[in-house]
């Protein structure tokens, strides 16, 4: 997770981090006009959408621990 106008962490360093990573359960989210605190200072819209995205793949995770 990386906002795209982020200036702490450039963008670029997230997507070469998960172009890297070997593990085939990954997922790469970068969030337009975002910042690097995606879940503080940003507008509500921003905020909602990341927290969703997190539960999200929360859910999904925890189904598959479930399935075994």
């Amino acid at each position: 997770m990386n906002g795209e106008a982020d200036i702490i962490t450039d963008p670029s360093a997230s997507k070469a981090l998960y172009e890297k990573a070997k593990v085939k359960d990954k997922k790469l989210c970068l969030y337009k006009d975002a910042f690097h605190t995606l879940l503080e200072g940003e507008p509500d819209e921003t905020i909602f959408h990341v927290l969703g995205d997190i539960i999200s793949w929360l859910d999904e995770h925890s189904s598959r621990k479930n399935k075994y």
